[in-house]
């Protein structure tokens, strides 16, 4: 079974030990992690973004400004999906 490496200076979410991961490596490559089961700060500001882009997205009868809103959508989303879970 192939272990997943998590992205270093950022927060990860383990569904293995379902807790949120942080892992910083210091210069001579050692890695040191920090776990936490709330969670973190940037999540909560991303989840945040969401809802206020979904309200936006539902309010707007623009398609372009519907556009601008739902490519901003996809890229928060994204960034979520990078720290390994969607809420």
């Amino acid at each position: 079974m192939r272990r997943r490496l998590f992205t270093p200076n950022r927060w990860n979410w383990s569904q293995k030990a379902e807790k949120w991961v942080y892992v910083k490596i210091n210069k001579d490559g050692k890695r040191f992690y920090k776990y936490q089961l709330e969670p973190p700060q940037e999540f909560i500001e991303l989840t945040n973004k969401m809802k206020i882009l979904n309200e936006k997205l539902l309010e707007t009868t623009d398609p372009e400004e519907n556009a601008k809103i739902f490519n901003e959508l996809i890229k928060v989303s994204q960034k979520m999906q990078d720290m390994g879970k969607v809420g």
